[in-house]
């Protein structure tokens, strides 16, 4: 099978089956999660999982294609904000600094440990189809129309994607979150979607009194 050729799944029993093993592998890694307790968790039999899934190597790659899949999505509605680059922009970093988001990120880290180099190539595409070059896309009309400059949009993607998944790190509730949380001032701006779209615009000598890019 050609290793860019992968179909999306689309059978309810096989996406059961993807959507309980990606919730254990999210709450316990992927080598604390066996067979026995997909199966159980998805109410099928053993023949059953074995009929739409060749290993668990199979399944946490589906699992993360769904997951890919359902981001690319969200992003596309996203990207359908009305208004300029900088607003969608501040759409865009909200969606992606959702919890959910987090935990892709630890998914993400166990795949690339775990999965083969084939599995890995299959993740690397859905990455650039269903991520990367929506992104990419908005970053290319903001050149286009003079809200963004300096660097090709390849670049600023990069960029962006970046500082979203900073800003997860230490803007959530997990511990990292805690310890940058111990050390602000009182009532000081934290991490938001419109912090990281004001430095990424304007980097952290611009000025500070951008009104604000949400919503209207």
């Amino acid at each position: 099978m050609d290793a860019l050729a992968l179909e999306p799944i689309d059978n309810p029993t096989a996406l059961r089956i993807i959507d309980a093993a990606a919730q254990l592998f999210l709450q316990r890694g992927y080598t604390a999660v066996s067979i026995t307790d997909i199966i159980r968790a998805a109410e099928v039999t053993k023949p059953t999982m074995y009929y739409y899934f060749a290993d668990k190597e199979e399944l946490f790659l589906h699992t993360g294609l769904r997951v890919l899949s359902q981001m690319g999505a969200e992003l596309q509605a996203t990207l359908r904000t009305p208004g300029g680059v900088a607003r969608r922009l501040h759409a865009l970093a909200a969606t992606m600094m959702r919890d959910r988001n987090r935990d892709m990120r630890l998914m993400r880290h166990e795949m690339f440990e775990h999965l083969s180099l084939s599995h890995r190539r299959h993740l690397a595409y859905a990455f650039n189809v269903h991520v990367f070059a929506l992104i990419q896309q908005l970053m290319t009309e903001g050149l286009a129309h003079g809200e963004l400059s300096r660097f090709p949009a390849t670049t600023l993607t990069m960029m962006f994607m970046g500082m979203c998944e900073s800003f997860m790190e230490f803007a959530g509730s997990d511990t990292s979150g805690e310890w940058s949380a111990s050390v602000d001032s009182p009532g000081a701006p934290i991490l938001t979607p419109d912090t990281l779209v004001d430095l990424f615009l304007h980097g952290a000598g611009g000025a500070l009194n951008e009104p604000s890019l949400g919503p209207a």
